[in-house]
């Protein structure tokens, strides 16, 4: 009996979705969204969160209401965002785009800038659907092998790795299973469910490294 034409079905379960978008033309932009923070930075605790975070070291934090402001620089960035969500949205949901026009999405928007040394540990962003990251100034890149500034996403499925061998070792694409590392670029956003752990390696530049940060979710009728 043979067994050359055998087939069978896969199904790519559980695959965590993390969206890397481009700002079109963001050198001004991003240019002008430094100034503006650096400048908030340099004001104090006016604009820090207060909430003291055990996972943050060497960084400004603001608080979580920048989607609010009125400078010209900040609105269009939380316009970027906001379309960009709502195309992946209505995209990974099967979503017409005139029904993912009218979600009533809530935000939570800030600040990092990170100094010399500064890091942020493991952590997720409870009470919201969807998060990001957008890299305004990524500081100076660090000695090679360093991982200066680097974000870290760790893999949600507990003990997806506790046995390993030449069959498993290698699946590619959704199926692979570890920890996916990258370094931001400017311009770039990412965008991932908020239940991911993620973390920020310390950075060693002396230029500071600018991102901003978001969390998303629908309003409850």
């Amino acid at each position: 009996m043979s067994h050359e034409n055998l087939q069978a079905t896969v199904h790519p379960l559980w695959a965590v979705p993390l969206i890397e978008s481009e700002m079109p033309d963001a050198q001004a932009l991003n240019e002008a969204l430094a100034r503006r923070f650096l400048k908030m930075e340099a004001e104090g605790d006016v604009h820090r969160d207060a909430v003291r975070r055990d996972t943050q070291y060497g960084l400004f934090e603001s608080n979580f209401h920048l989607h609010t402001r009125p400078e010209p620089e900040i609105r269009a960035l939380c316009r970027f965002i906001d379309l960009t969500l709502r195309q992946f949205v209505a995209g990974i949901s099967g979503m017409d785009a005139a029904r993912a026009s009218r979600l009533d999405l809530q935000y939570h928007t800030w600040f990092h800038v990170t100094r010399k040394g500064g890091y942020q540990g493991l952590h997720n962003h409870p009470n919201a659907a969807w998060s990001g990251i957008y890299c305004v100034d990524p500081g100076e890149p660090g000695e090679p092998g360093s991982n200066s500034g680097a974000v870290r996403f760790h893999d949600p499925r507990a003990g997806c790795d506790m046995y390993l061998d030449p069959t498993n070792s290698a699946l590619q694409v959704p199926y692979r299973h570890g920890p996916w590392q990258l370094q931001h670029k400017p311009g770039k956003l990412l965008m991932f469910p908020s239940y991911l752990l993620h973390e920020i390696f310390p950075y060693t530049g002396e230029r500071p490294r600018i991102v901003v940060a978001f969390n998303a979710w629908h309003a409850k009728q």
